[in-house]
C-alpha cells in the first residue's frame, strides 16, 4: 500500500547567534556541589556530578550551548523541576542544562479540528502555573494564535484546565512531555501524548524541527528524513518493535508502523532532542463528586473498581486503590494524631478502599447514587461505609488522604535511614493487562508475605497499575527486596505488562528494561539515538546503556 503521508521534514535555519559568554553558566564541580547541589539529583535521591551548569533563556542560547558541548566533547543532562524519580536528569559527568528559565506562555488559540483551546508554552513552566493562568485568564501579553480566541475565551463563564495529572503538579510541562507522564486521571484522559498538539525540538547537532501533530508520518519502510535548505538530508529508521499500548506504559522509545513523528520525541526522556516549545490542548473543567468507599475484603474492592470502571453512566475520572496494609499504616498515623490526616477516622475493620471521582450533575445525582448503591451491594458493602463530597474542601481533603500515604512511607524510611544511611524504599511502577491483574496482586502478596517484608500497595487500579512499596528495616531486607523487585518485573512482563507504567526508565530502571525488550530491540533504540545524536551529547545513560 502506498503511504501518501509525508515522512520528510525540513529543518529551520537559525540565523540569530549569541556569544557563549552571555549565557548564564556556572563552572566548576566544587562550586556546583557546594552552591547548586539540588541540580545534581532528583526525587529518587540518586545524585551525580557535573563541571558545568547552564541556564539558557532561548533557543538561540541552547544552540550556542550545543555547539560548545560538541566542540569540547562534553555531555549534558536536561533538567528543570527535578521531580522525576528514575534519575533521568541526574548527570553522570559533563554538564546540566536547566530549562527552568524558559518558562513563558507564548501564545493562545483555538483548534477547530479538536474543538479545544490551546496554549503555546516553553518547557520550564509548571503544571501549577499553567492551571493558575487559566483561572486568572491574564492573557494580556500573550500572542493570539487564532483571531478572536482570547476574547471569546474570557467571555465564556467556564473554568478550563490541562487534564494531565501526574500527582506532582510542580513538575514542568517539558519534563512531563519527555516522560509521557500520566497519573490517576489517565484513566479518563490518557497520558501526556494525547494532549500535545505541537512541539519544537533542537537536536544535539543544532538542527531545529517544528513538529505539529498530524503532519509527518513514518514511511511504510519505517523511515523519516530531515532536509535543510541547502539540500543535505538525514534519514533515520524507527525501531521495528511495536510499543506496547495495551497497558499503561512509559518504558522505551515509542514506535509503531506509520507513526506520527511527534510521538517519537514524546516519552523519549531527552535522549533524542531538547523540546523547546509545546502546544497543549485544554478543556472545560467538570464539577465532580469525590468518594472513598471501604471494604472488608480486598477482593471486594477489586470487584467494585472493575464494575465502576466499566459503567458508562458513572464515567469516573480516576479509580485509586488502598490495600489492607496501606490502610493499616494510615490508621496507625491516625491513632497517634487523629487530626493529622484531616479526614474522618478510617473504619477499624476495613481491609481495602477505593477512592474515585465522578461528574456531578444535580438532575442525575439520585440516579447515580442508586446505581453506586446497587454496585456496592454486589461487593458486600454499602454507602454508609463511605465518605463523599462535592465541595472544593472535600476534593482537597480526599486528595490529601491519597497523598498522605507516600508521604508517611517516606517519613518511615527517613527515620530508618538514621541507623542505615543507604536504606531506601523500593517502589514498583508496573502495569499488567486487565485479565492478569488479580493474578499479579496474588503474586505480590504471596511473595512479600513469604519474605516477611513490610509493604503497602496503592495506586491506579482503574488501569491495572498499582504501586507496591517495600519498606525495608535494614540492609539485609533491602537486598532481599531488590531481588524480589526483579522477580516482580519478570512476572509482569510474562503477563504482557510494563516495568514502568508512568515514571519512565531513566537510569534506575535500565536493567529491568532488558527484561521487557530483546537485545535487538535495545540495539535499534541505540542506533536511532546515534543517528539523531551522533556525539551522544544528550542524556547519555537514560533508558539504555552502551555497554551491552
Amino acid at each position: 500500500m502506498k503511504n501518501l503521508k509525508n515522512h520528510i521534514i525540513y529543518s529551520e535555519n537559525v540565523i540569530e547567534k549569541i556569544s557563549f559568554d552571555k549565557i548564564h553558566s556556572i563552572h566548576g564541580m566544587s562550586k556546583i556541589l557546594t552552591d547548586f547541589s539540588p541540580y545534581l539529583a532528583d526525587e529518587s535521591k540518586l545524585s551525580g556530578e557535573a563541571d558545568w551548569l547552564f541556564f539558557p533563556k532561548s533557543e538561540t542560547e541552547i544552540i550556542t550551548l550545543l555547539n560548545f558541548l560538541r566542540e569540547n566533547n562534553i555531555r549534558t543532562y536536561i533538567s528543570a523541576a527535578r521531580t522525576g524519580i528514575v534519575g533521568s536528569c541526574v548527570p553522570t559527568s559533563g554538564s546540566v542544562l536547566s530549562l527552568e528559565k524558559m518558562n513563558k506562555i507564548l501564545g493562545f488559540g483555538f483548534d477547530k479540528s479538536k474543538g479545544y483551546y490551546f496554549f503555546r508554552i516553553e518547557p520550564g513552566i509548571t503544571l501549577n502555573e499553567i492551571n493558575d493562568s487559566l483561572i486568572k485568564k491574564d492573557f494580556d501579553f500573550i500572542t493570539e494564535l487564532t483571531p478572536g480566541s482570547i476574547k471569546k475565551f474570557k467571555e465564556r463563564n467556564k473554568k478550563h484546565y490541562y487534564p494531565v495529572d501526574p500527582t506532582e503538579m510542580s513538575a514542568t510541562i517539558g519534563g512531563t512531555v519527555a516522560t509521557n507522564a500520566s497519573g490517576a486521571r489517565s484513566l479518563k484522559y490518557g497520558p501526556t501524548r494525547e494532549w500535545i498538539k505541537r512541539i519544537r525540538v533542537i537536536l544535539s547537532t543544532g538542527v531545529v524541527l517544528e513538529i505539529p501533530r498530524g503532519k509527518y508520518f513514518a514511511s511504510n519502510e519505517g523511515t523519516f528524513e530531515i532536509k535543510n535548505s541547502e539540500g543535505s538530508k538525514l534519514q533515520f529508521k524507527i525501531p521495528n518493535y511495536i510499543f506496547n499500548t495495551t497497558v499503561k506504559n512509559a518504558a522505551g522509545i515509542f514506535s509503531k508502523p506509520n507513526m506520527d513523528l511527534i510521538d517519537l520525541f514524546i516519552g523519549s526522556e531527552g535522549i533524542l532532542g531538547i523540546i523547546t516549545q509545546i502546544d497543549i490542548w485544554i478543556i472545560e473543567k467538570r464539577r465532580l463528586i469525590s468518594n472513598v468507599l471501604f471494604f472488608n475484603f480486598e477482593e471486594d474492592a477489586i470487584n467494585f473498581a472493575e464494575l465502576i470502571r466499566d459503567d458508562e453512566e458513572l464515567s469516573p475520572e480516576f479509580i485509586e486503590f488502598f490495600s489492607c496494609e496501606a490502610l493499616s499504616l494510615l490508621k496507625e498515623v491516625q491513632k497517634k494524631n487523629l487530626g493529622s490526616l484531616d479526614i474522618p477516622q478510617i473504619p477499624i475493620d476495613t481491609r481495602g478502599a477505593i477512592f474515585f471521582d465522578f461528574p456531578y450533575a444535580e438532575e442525575k445525582i439520585d440516579k447515580i447514587f442508586n446505581q453506586i448503591g446497587t454496585i456496592t451491594e454486589k461487593c458486600n458493602t454499602d454507602l454508609s461505609n463511605s465518605w463523599s463530597g462535592y465541595e472544593h474542601q472535600y476534593h482537597i481533603r480526599f486528595k490529601h488522604f491519597r497523598h498522605s500515604l507516600p508521604e508517611n512511607i517516606n517519613r518511615i524510611i527517613a527515620s530508618r535511614k538514621q541507623k542505615f544511611p543507604n536504606l531506601h524504599k523500593l517502589g514498583t511502577d508496573m502495569s499488567v493487562p486487565e485479565k492478569n491483574f488479580r493474578n499479579i496482586m496474588k503474586y505480590y502478596h504471596s511473595v512479600l508475605q513469604s519474605a516477611n517484608l513490610e509493604y503497602v500497595i496503592f495506586g491506579h487500579i482503574g488501569e491495572n497499575h498499582v504501586h507496591v512499596n517495600v519498606l525495608p528495616k535494614n540492609m539485609d531486607e533491602l537486598r532481599l527486596g531488590e531481588k524480589i523487585y526483579e522477580k516482580f518485573a519478570i512476572k509482569v512482563v510474562e503477563y504482557g505488562g510494563s516495568i514502568s507504567a508512568e515514571h519512565g526508565v531513566g537510569k534506575i530502571k535500565r536493567e529491568y528494561l532488558k527484561i521487557m525488550y530483546s537485545p535487538d530491540d535495545l540495539n535499534e533504540m541505540r542506533t536511532l539515538k546515534k543517528i539523531l545524536d551522533p556525539t551522544l551529547t544528550l542524556n547519555y545513560g537514560n533508558i539504555f546503556d552502551f555497554y551491552s
